[in-house]
Order: structure tokens, then sequence, then C-alpha cells
């Protein structure tokens, strides 16, 4: 992933506001008064669909352009659950595929706006979010193990799909939380955002969510300016739960592992196969996949259905 400096952070509608690349002036990110880690209330799917809502309302009352639309969570074996799609309720026509469209000027913190490429750009939050709850991995290393996923995702052959990594002004990354009340900032800083481990704590077995940010016409839904038949995606956001023991030597639960499956997400894929419990109590995967709906162990590489939904999403980006 190349990098670049940041440009600044011009207005991005009246909720939040865009970071595009400048100058290293010092840039100042008001945080609400309220604990970093927010308790879990709800079952996942009550909760997800809650904070959507709140936000939208938000979003709506300040004349945004952009709505939460979905969240995708894939949960730990352990729990019992599956991972699942949750929809916001306020939201259009209830579509679940939403893609960035090529050179779409209202991301300013994507790639440039004219040709020949458009880059879809990442960004890692450098704060104390970066370190998780439980273990001993320090922010280095977990950024380390996130960038090892993009450069997963960005090594299949058939796209030529260029991932760009944009810094954060040392500042917290978390759109979701901040119009949540629950720390994050008001900043957009990519199309794909890694938010951390600190800022909320999910309910049930979640090991990790990606929500989708779209973008919406005067009456609330998703648009559609390229004519594809699919919603224009804003931005996404990854949060990963402080709830569970985090590791980067390939033991449970594996950062690299959960990583590649949420930045699938943030790449437009959806959940894949099948899951079932076994005699033994163990959960199966068929086939198994990094986008399974539950974290089964480890599994750093992408596998035949991974990679032929990459290259149905992304082999002839930017036309789209």
């Amino acid at each position: 992933m190349a990098t670049t400096r940041l440009k600044g952070c011009i207005s991005a509608g009246s909720a939040l506001i865009a970071c595009v690349a400048c100058s290293d002036a010092a840039v100042t990110s008001p945080r609400l008064p309220v604990p970093d880690v927010a308790l879990a209330v709800a079952d996942p799917g009550t909760e997800l669909a809650n904070y959507m809502d709140a936000m939208n309302v938000r979003l709506a009352a300040q004349g945004a352009g952009y709505r939460a639309a979905i969240a995708e969570y894939v949960t730990s074996s352990d729990s019992g659950e599956a991972g699942s799609t949750v929809l916001a309720k306020s939201v259009g026509n209830k579509q679940l595929d939403f893609d960035f469209v090529p050179f779409d000027p209202r991301r300013p913190w994507s790639g440039l706006s004219s040709g020949p490429a458009d880059d879809i750009t990442e960004a890692i939050d450098q704060t104390g979010d970066a370190v998780p709850v439980f273990g001993t991995l320090t922010e280095p290393q977990t950024t380390a193990a996130i960038l090892a996923a993009a450069g997963t995702w960005q090594a299949v052959t058939c796209s030529e799909l260029p991932l760009t990594l944009n810094p954060t002004f040392g500042l917290d990354v978390g759109a979701v939380a901040f119009l949540n009340g629950l720390g994050g900032s008001e900043f957009i800083f990519a199309d794909v955002q890694h938010a951390g481990w600190r800022d909320i704590n999910f309910a049930g077995g979640i090991l990790a969510v990606t929500f989708t940010f779209v973008f919406v016409d005067d009456d609330g839904n998703p648009t559609d300016i390229d004519g594809n038949k699919v919603g224009d995606a804003a931005f996404r956001e990854i949060y990963y739960d402080p709830s569970f023991t985090w590791r980067n030597d390939g033991g449970n639960i594996d950062v690299q592992t959960v990583s590649l499956h949420e930045q699938g997400h943030g790449l437009s894929q959806d959940h894949f196969g099948t899951l079932y419990r076994k005699n033994d109590g163990t959960i199966q995967a068929a086939p198994r996949a990094v986008m399974n709906a539950a974290y089964i162990g480890p599994l750093r590489q992408l596998l035949g259905s991974d990679i032929a939904g990459h290259c149905g999403n992304w082999a002839i980006w930017p036309i789209n």
C-alpha cells in the first residue's frame, strides 16, 4: 500500500468532516466526554440496528448526504452464534448491495477525481484505540497485521485495484462511535476506516463489525449515480471488539485473520458458505472461506470463493 500525506480536513456535509491530502498543521478533534468502552446491551442485531438508527436520525437532522445502511459482523465460533448482516430501519429500499463509484466527487477522502486510476483508501486508528484491551499487542503490531491483510486483498491477480493508506494525524478514527456519543471523532479519513478496539463493546460473541455508509438523495433513498443498479457507498468503518484476547502469532484470536474478513466487507464482499455444528460442538464451514460468518481459526490466505468474489467486484475497476 502506498502512503500519502494528509491534505487537510474539509466539510463533508454538516455532520462529519472529510480529511484528504495537505500540510502537517495540527488539527483539533472534539471528543465527547464519555468512556471509551461502552457497555453492550441487547442482542447483536438489535444493538447494531439501534446504533445505525440513532446515527441516521442525527445525520438527517444535520442535512448530511449519507446514512448508515448496513452492519456486517463476524462472531467467535465459541459463541454458538453465526455472524450476520443487519439493515438500518430508516434507509430507503432496504437493499443490501453497495459499491464505491469510480471517481466519485462526493468522496474527497478517496483517490483522484479523474483518471487514469482511482485508489481505494484506507485509514488505521493510531491512538490508544489501536491497542486491544486484552493481550500484549502494541499499536505497531496491530497496524502491521491490518496492513498485511490489506496487502493480501491487493495481491489478487485478477484485479489492479490500488489500495492507498491515508494518515490520520493521530486523531481518533470513529464516525460510528462519534455519532453515538461513544468516543471517536467527526473526521472521515478514507474509504475504509479501522476504528480500533476501544470505542464500542458489542453484544454477544461479535468479534468485529463493518458499517457501510451510503450516499442518499433528498428523500433519504440510496443514490445510484452510475446506473449500475447498486447503491453508492460513501465509506466503511471497521470496529474490533475489546472483549477478546487478540494475538498476531497465528493463534486465537488472530488480528490478521479477522481484519482480512472485515476488509473483505470493506471491499464489498458478503458472507459466504454454510455453517453447521458438529456432534462435538465445534463449528465447521462448507466451503471454508475467509468470508465465512464465524471465526473458526486463523486463516490468513484467501480461498477460492474469496478470490472469486473479489474478482467479481474489482476485476474491471475503475470501470464499475
